[in-house]
């Protein structure tokens, strides 16, 4: 009966472990997410430097 428990004893801290993992992987993609600055658009989007001036 001693083996069963141990048993079972592992598998919740198997199953505890990977809830804080999932957890801690949402929350870090959420917060990463949040603090991402959403681009706003402008009516002219160019690669060119703002000093390029063509001849």
């Amino acid at each position: 009966m001693d083996m069963r428990e141990d048993r079972l004893l592992a598998l919740v801290g198997l199953l505890i472990a990977g809830l804080i993992t999932v957890v801690v992987l949402f929350t870090l993609t959420w917060l990463s997410d949040v603090r991402r600055i959403p681009a706003q658009p402008s009516s002219q989007q160019t690669c060119l430097p703002e000093n390029y001036h063509p001849s």
